[in-house]
């Protein structure tokens, strides 16, 4: 054993003498000692005391909210689907009611996540007032006539409502923003039932170049807490519903990458007609924007009606049942051109003339249907294009790579994620220099003072 032992000491070492146990003792004190590793017992405290109840707390609220929204927005529908003619009167009376709501609550009108990215920068907390209003005109945009998001609305009150439970819960406003984006992050992820893909999204909003991972682990608990409270009572099932799963092939990976430069560019020209439509509002009285907007969209709905035969894009808010056609029925390609350009311009009416509802829905029928163009390449791939076409539409439009990725995988059960990526890569690097958002680094940069109440002058108030 022993010239076993010196035979291996002269291979390690060669004809060195080294005292082995002293250089080890020397090693281990060098190592462990200026590190001073310990173990932060209060952070964890704070944490499993604080953030994990509080997370759990705000989850359960946000699931219970977004369960009842979701009930009565498609209790309403329901209704108003009886008779197709109800979706082109409807938005007429929702359009009156926004009016009047956003003529002293400015804050309320529009998508909402753009005004959420400036107030996360502001000390101010969200009033009741505000978070009721849009709670009550969300509620009736979402449930038809209008191609509106439920993540406008869903964001906006998640960092309200996350703002005034962490405060009751004694946090102080240090972690006001903290709190916010838990709020929205969960809330989102219960209306999306995309808990994951929600947090980041949130995360990537606020921070677009910037990635911030503070809020992650608490927000991660508050949307998995929101989703499993939300589908106890709604149900768990995918809002991009498949009957088959997606495919795809090396040879068609050119073709994507095509698809994300092009949705790119279309995302291009939806963020100038829906920001040039911003502008041109403020011409008109605040009361008046919303009914102005509306009855200038409806007869691009009409015609978005009859020239696709499919109902489900006026009631696309409740169920999202375009998005599961158009990834597995292949439309003529001129009705994929409609769809893009008055979904566009219907959007850009409503929404940017105050009616509240989020831009990721009409975002995500864009990208949609480009795909849907691209699938008459590959017939057998359609699912593939049509899901990485709303990836690529989402990452180009919210500067929120990751997030795509994660939300639609979630949205569709499905998981495409290679193919995707390379449409999302693709258009979120051909996309730098603008985004949909108010708020975000671009060139559309905006402020709070964006949203003070519309000033009557005096030739107004005598008509």
């Amino acid at each position: 054993m022993k010239k076993l032992g010196r035979l291996l000491k002269f291979l390690i070492f060669g004809e060195r003498e080294i005292n082995v146990f002293q250089n080890l003792k020397r090693a281990c004190e060098k190592t462990l000692c200026p590190l001073d590793i310990k173990i932060d017992s209060i952070s964890i405290v704070f944490f499993l005391g604080r953030w994990l109840p509080f997370s759990i707390a705000i989850g359960i609220t946000m699931g219970i909210i977004a369960s009842l929204m979701d009930l009565i927005v498609i209790k309403i529908n329901n209704y108003l689907s009886t008779n197709v003619i109800y979706l082109f009167i409807y938005p007429i009376f929702v359009s009156i009611i926004t009016g009047y709501i956003i003529k002293n609550n400015r804050e309320v009108a529009g998508p909402g996540i753009g005004f959420s990215i400036l107030h996360l920068r502001s000390k101010r907390y969200l009033k009741f007032k505000s978070l009721f209003s849009k709670l009550i005109i969300s509620i009736l945009t979402l449930s038809g006539g209008f191609i509106a998001g439920r993540e406008g609305p869903s964001f906006f009150l998640g960092i309200g409502i996350g703002e005034w439970v962490g405060k009751a819960y004694g946090f102080g406003k240090r972690f006001k923003n903290i709190l916010a984006l838990i709020g929205g992050g969960a809330f989102t992820g219960a209306l999306l039932k995309a808990p994951l893909g929600s947090s980041i999204f949130a995360m990537e909003l606020e921070n677009m170049y910037d990635f911030d991972y503070r809020p992650f682990i608490p927000m991660i608990v508050a949307s998995i807490v929101s989703y499993l409270t939300f589908s106890f009572f709604r149900g768990n099932h995918a809002f991009i519903v498949l009957s088959h799963k997606a495919i795809w092939t090396l040879d068609s990976i050119p073709y994507i990458i095509a698809m994300g430069f092009i949705v790119s560019m279309t995302i291009y020209l939806y963020t100038l007609f829906f920001h040039f439509f911003v502008q041109v509002s403020k011409m008109i009285p605040t009361q008046r924007r919303p009914i102005v907007g509306t009855f200038f969209a409806i007869p691009f709905m009409i015609a978005l009606y009859y020239i696709s035969h499919n109902i489900e894009i006026l009631s696309a808010p409740v169920h999202m049942k375009i998005l599961s056609d158009l990834a597995q029925i292949n439309f003529p390609i001129s009705v994929d051109f409609a769809i893009i350009c008055f979904t566009i311009i219907a959007t850009s009416l409503t929404l940017g003339f105050g009616i509240p509802g989020g831009l990721i829905l009409p975002v995500l029928i864009i990208g949609a249907a480009l795909g849907n163009i691209f699938g008459h390449i590959f017939p057998n791939q359609l699912v593939m294009f049509t899901l990485a076409g709303m990836g690529a539409a989402l990452s180009a439009a919210a500067k929120t790579p990751l997030a795509a990725i994660v939300m639609i995988t979630e949205m569709s059960h499905d998981d495409v994620v290679i193919p995707m990526t390379a449409a999302v890569i693709t258009s979120y690097l051909t996309s730098f220099g603008y985004s949909l958002y108010l708020g975000q680094e671009n060139i559309f940069r905006g402020s709070l003072k964006d949203f003070k109440p519309y000033k009557v002058n005096p030739k107004e108030k005598e008509e």
